[in-house]
């Protein structure tokens, strides 16, 4: 769940209709901007073996070679991988996220990383994460994940206003959450800082395919792909494009021309 190069990007799911054919992402854009402040600060660590990685930021908290925030933000992004293991520890009585040991780890050290640094915008987009996907469930704990999560990504821009994970993130969740115009006002918002944002058109089809908007679909995926072109975002919107072509297609009574895509 690293910033940029891990699964800190939440996409929204089809219905029924598409669900199976359209292929969802788990990462996000493969077209790297210029390496950040964070990633020089991580990279020594980041490069070690990843047996090695937890010893390492243990030993860098103790004599202060990374920042404490920097840190935790780390721990936290191991911890939460750590969980997807089918052998992850069950959680505790008291545990907030009721999934697992490993995932109320990662979900403290992103906040201890947030308390360390109030204006570190990583962590909170990550712990927001981590909110959305247990809100998912429909027990207690789901309810009141749900707006955890809205908090942390609505912070996160009050941040950054521009930060376009954390607005793509609040858009999906609006968007699963069936509030299409404020999902749309997300997406919008990072398009007017950004028109080059693969992650903000691509969500964009995901709405009008939904909507059965074939052709606004297609539009969106082609400017995705058009921006992010060796990437895992413009792979995919490739390929959703054939699929929605294809449906476009057996929709069309037999005799009657199909409608231009272009």
């Amino acid at each position: 769940m690293r910033h940029g190069t891990r699964s800190d990007i939440r996409f929204p799911a089809l219905g029924i209709l598409l669900t199976a054919a359209l292929v969802l992402l788990a990462n996000g854009c493969r077209d790297k901007p210029a390496q950040s402040a964070l990633d020089a600060a991580l990279a020594p660590i980041r490069g070690l073996p990843v047996e090695q990685q937890e010893a390492a930021l243990r030993r860098a908290l103790a004599d202060g070679s990374v920042p404490a925030h920097l840190v935790w933000y780390e721990l936290g992004n191991q911890a939460y991988q750590a969980a997807a293991a089918p052998d992850a520890p069950p959680p505790g009585p008291d545990s907030p996220t009721g999934r697992s040991a490993t995932l109320d780890s990662a979900l403290a050290y992103f906040q201890r990383a947030s308390a360390l640094d109030t204006l570190f915008v990583e962590p909170l987009v990550n712990a927001g994460l981590i909110w959305d996907d247990v809100a998912e469930g429909r027990d207690v704990i789901a309810r009141n994940a749900l707006a955890s999560a809205r908090e942390c990504y609505q912070h996160a821009i009050r941040l950054r206003p521009d930060d376009e994970k954390a607005r793509c993130n609040l858009g999906s969740l609006n968007f699963r959450r069936h509030q299409y115009t404020e999902a749309i006002e997300q997406f919008n918002a990072v398009l007017a800082h950004n028109p080059r944002s693969a992650l903000a058109h691509y969500n964009l089809a995901i709405m009008f395919a939904e909507s059965k908007m074939y052709r606004e679909a297609i539009r969106e995926w082609e400017a995705a792909a058009k921006h992010d072109r060796d990437g895992d975002i413009g792979e995919r919107s490739r390929q959703n494009i054939k699929v929605i072509q294809d449906l476009m297609k057996a929709e069309v009574p037999a005799g009657v021309a199909a409608p231009s895509h272009s």
